[in-house]
């Protein structure tokens, strides 16, 4: 394989892996064609689409949820393959193409190359990898500094969200999927083209292969009730909440008063209303050995 690698040493685990990546590339028959670190997501976005531009086949990123956001905007609907090194402090997109935070593991998925083709989030025109976020966990990713999330990975959500779970006020949300329309009031609203959120699946059911989107948010909105959902997210058991909403749907409009900021893969994008819709098979990408066992 021949292929441009671009990594963003600003990603949580970059630090310690960016010198010895060539080395561990070409043991593993890689071709180096373009090697280029970047500490912003504009760099990045140049560098991948450059990369696509000239021909690269297969453009190698290194980082974590991000990055990947931005990756795939610049490569969604073109015949470039993305190849994935999860660098970062959730790497939930990694996990939704049957990868993990091993590094060793991504390398290996990388010399058998096995390509796929999966779906994409879009919202407001822009794609994401694996999920955007309204309301509190947006602040919270938001407030999480870079510094922390590299020095103590991904507690550093614990200790940057203390001051937005503090200041938590809800809000009134109008939800419109293919088959239904809700009004509620909550906190945070979670949308999902992959598998995970985190750590844990963000339903049961959900893939990056479905062509779905899948919907969470949850009705309870004192600090008590929060925190009950975090620790429920934490566990994967979010979906058995009482006051849990849950749907799945190809496409999904979001009104909320007051507006509220939106994240899409960790990163700030704006504020709503947001319009998603799923983009089926809209990226090839190199997958890894659990791709099956999360696909299904």
């Amino acid at each position: 394989m021949r292929a441009a690698v671009v990594v963003n040493v600003r990603s949580g685990r970059s630090g310690s892996a960016v010198a010895h990546l060539p080395e561990l590339l070409a043991a593993r028959r890689i071709d180096i064609d373009v090697f280029k670190t970047v500490d912003n997501e504009s760099d990045l976005r140049k560098h991948v689409k450059r990369a696509r531009k000239s021909g690269i086949a297969h453009i190698i990123v290194g980082g974590g949820d991000g990055s990947m956001a931005t990756a795939v905007d610049v490569l969604a609907k073109h015949d470039a393959v993305l190849g994935v090194l999860p660098l970062g402090t959730g790497n939930s997109f990694a996990r939704s193409i049957g990868l993990d935070d091993s590094l060793e593991k991504a390398l290996d998925a990388l010399e058998r190359a096995r390509v796929e083709r999966v779906d994409l989030g879009l919202v407001n025109g822009t794609h994401f990898a694996n999920f955007a976020s309204i309301g509190l966990s947006a602040e919270i990713a938001a407030a999480a500094p870079r510094s922390l999330k590299r020095a103590i990975g991904a507690a550093s959500y614990i200790a940057g969200g203390i001051a937005p779970f503090a200041r938590s006020r809800p809000f009134r949300a109008t939800v419109r999927w293919d088959s239904g329309r809700e009004a509620l009031e909550t906190v945070q609203i979670v949308v999902a083209s992959g598998r995970f959120f985190g750590h844990q699946p963000i339903a049961p059911d959900a893939t990056i292969v479905d062509h779905r989107l899948a919907f969470f948010a949850t009705t309870g909105v004192s600090h008590l009730e929060i925190a009950r959902m975090y620790f429920a997210m934490g566990l994967g058991v979010q979906n058995d909440l009482p006051d849990a909403i849950a749907l799945s749907s190809r496409e999904i409009v979001i009104k909320t008063k007051p507006k509220q900021p939106i994240s899409i893969d960790g990163n700030a994008f704006g504020q709503t209303p947001a319009r998603f819709r799923v983009v089926p098979r809209a990226l090839r990408v190199i997958v890894g050995p659990d791709f099956d066992h999360v696909s299904q």
